[in-house]
């Protein structure tokens, strides 16, 4: 009995050291990025950026495989560390892959069933995926988390995108019968930029300017950061948007669907300007700042239109608000009976000080 007790305690540190795995970390490579473009001739092409823990400059791993864990597989061959996914934070979609429709949802199973990738890993689209790794590890080849940071402070503080994880994707493209919008990221020369997105359906993929990314985030009533310029008289003044709302309304008229969409904006002028306005002054430029939103997000509702797809999320509003008119049609149906009314009501606010 005595024996069986001292066993028992010898075994008891080994429980508590948590997972018992024959690699020690320096002996794994542990991946922050992942990029992945479809490949030249089969399957797609896979980058991976792992941190570095030792001195010097990270090294960039590439693969080309039909699945991700065939690249990871590759990639083990020839490197002396194991990969490891479990601290991955950033996956790049290429434009390539994102038009690629089969490809596409195989990866993102993937990525959904595994066990080591987190579901809040944050999702990218790009150009060229491999470039962009390739960029964001000059900018910090120490830890590989420059291009998470700078995504992570650009879209909260700036509304310029939205940004997205793996498990929010997957939801709304659930909810939008496959349809999505990524934010994008791309090269330019030397450095990173954030900003449009592209938007992702079974038919393929298409870019969003920056303009219609930021329609787009007017109609989620998520825009909260946004600057916009509004020409007035010989000036041109910045309104920084502190609070957006969006509501929808749906009428059926014959044969056409009819959605109203009533835009709640709250802004100041930078640089203190609000608190300079007449009541006049005031009135004007909120009327001014309406105009340039209507068209905006009036651009933005056109281009999914001439899409075809649905890839801002009205049709899952039409259809909780007319229940029986979708059971009667397809979503396509519906899409094509949709007409719009955008209505921005812009309220300027001062910044707070005493007059």
């Amino acid at each position: 009995m005595y024996k069986k007790f001292v066993l028992l305690a010898l075994a008891v540190p080994f429980f508590l050291t948590g997972c018992w795995d024959k690699k020690d970390p320096e002996d794994r490579a542990f991946i922050i990025t992942l990029g992945v473009d479809t490949a030249a001739e089969n399957g797609c092409h896979f980058t991976f950026a792992p941190a570095n823990i030792e001195t010097g400059e990270a090294e960039i791993y590439a693969a080309e495989s039909e699945t991700l864990s065939g690249a990871v597989a590759q990639v083990d061959t020839y490197t002396s560390r194991k990969t490891d996914l479990g601290q991955l934070k950033t996956v790049i979609l290429g434009e390539s892959l994102l038009r690629d429709s089969a490809r596409l949802d195989a990866l993102l199973g993937e990525l959904e069933r595994s066990q080591a990738v987190s579901e809040k890993v944050m999702l990218l689209a790009a150009d060229s995926a491999a470039a962009c790794v390739e960029k964001a590890m000059k900018e910090d080849s120490k830890t590989g988390l420059f291009l998470w940071d700078f995504y992570k402070n650009t879209a909260e503080e700036v509304a310029v995108t939205k940004g997205i994880d793996l498990d929010t994707f997957l939801t709304e493209r659930t909810e939008r019968g496959g349809n999505g919008v990524l934010p994008r990221i791309r090269a330019e020369g030397e450095r990173l930029r954030l900003g449009g997105g592209m938007a992702v359906s079974a038919r393929g993929a298409s870019i969003l300017n920056e303009e219609e990314e930021r329609g787009y985030l007017f109609l989620l009533g998520d825009a909260e950061g946004a600057v916009l310029e509004g020409r007035y008289k010989a000036a041109v003044l910045p309104l920084a948007v502190t609070k957006t709302k969006a509501d929808y309304d749906f009428q059926v008229a014959g044969d056409t669907v009819l959605c109203t969409v009533t835009l709640s904006v709250e802004g100041t002028l930078q640089g203190g300007r609000g608190e300079l306005l007449s009541a006049e002054q005031k009135t004007e430029l909120e009327s001014i700042f309406s105009a340039s939103i209507k068209e905006e997000v009036e651009h933005t509702i056109k281009t999914a239109l001439s899409e075809g797809v649905d890839f801002l999320g009205i049709l899952p509003r039409a259809e909780r608000a007319l229940p029986q008119l979708a059971k009667a049609c397809t979503r396509e149906q519906l899409w094509e009976r949709m007409a719009f009314r955008v209505v921005p009501k812009v309220q300027i606010t001062d910044m707070g000080r005493k007059r």
